[in-house]
């Protein structure tokens, strides 16, 4: 089964038009301290998003105080937690028009993430339903997606509501300026039963954005776009990993490079 999976990802690689590569790294110091890190903590994100004959593919992936070398009870350092999230364009596949007032295209949206969660109780979530790619002013992209959410471990199937957007606006002087996040919220995620999952939320209900203001340092100091950008992420999470009250807001400092 492995091998037949790494032929069909090899395949689909070998199938990819563009591609950009994106290392970060956040520092923050207002984190809870109950979730398996510290108050103070440095993440380091890696983000890959590609285009292909019939859609798209992103890959993110985070590593939590990387350099640490705590290892529990409390405390746990190199935690992780990412996805990969393929679509399939209706209108490409089909090659009928899917676009309707401000709807660009349709798409097939699949994700599948994993996380280490509090360093001992990995979970792993499975993500299928559409993506709507938006034409909204101002905006270089905007796209909203509902699926359907799979937690294996949980009886049941949940839904999920996705937004994700990036506005960037130039100014005077190679000054450039950009605002970009996302937001996934679900109201409802199968069927946490209590006596099991006491932890939980009773429905695994859970709002995640995490919106980043970037100044694009690189196009000011060497005149190349998208490549040098340092800034701010706030990020609120209410009923964080989906734990009933656990929420987080937090302000953290950032530097994104691109490749």
């Amino acid at each position: 089964m492995l091998k037949k999976l790494g032929a069909l990802g090899a395949v689909f690689l070998f199938c990819l038009n563009a591609s950009a590569v994106s290392v970060s790294v956040l520092h923050g110091d207002n984190f809870r301290n109950d979730q398996g890190y510290r108050k103070t903590r440095k993440t380091v994100t890696i983000e890959n998003f590609s285009v292909w004959e019939y859609g798209t593919v992103f890959f993110y992936y985070d590593i939590t105080e990387p350099t640490g070398r705590d290892q529990g009870p409390k405390y746990y350092s190199n935690q992780y937690f990412g996805g990969i999230a393929p679509t399939v364009s209706l209108s490409k596949v089909t090659g009928k028009d899917f676009s309707y007032g401000i709807v660009r295209d349709v798409s097939l949206r699949f994700e599948m993430e994993n996380g280490s969660a509090n360093g001992a109780a990995n979970f792993q979530n499975y993500f299928y339903g559409l993506q709507y790619d938006l034409a909204v002013p101002g905006f270089d992209f905007f796209s909203v997606n509902t699926v359907a959410r799979d937690n294996p471990r949980v009886h049941g199937v949940g839904f999920q509501l996705g937004m994700f957007w990036q506005m960037s606006q130039e100014f005077v002087g190679q000054n450039r300026l950009k605002f970009t996040g996302f937001v996934a919220t679900s109201p409802w995620d199968g069927n946490n039963n209590k006596s099991q999952y006491f932890k939980l939320d009773n429905h695994g209900r859970f709002l995640t954005t995490q919106p980043q203001i970037l100044y694009d340092l690189g196009y000011k100091l060497w005149g190349k776009k998208d490549r040098t950008e340092v800034g701010f992420e706030y990020g609120y999470f209410l009923n964080r990993f989906q734990f009933n009250r656990k929420d987080e807001k937090v302000l953290q400092a950032m530097a994104k490079f691109s490749f």
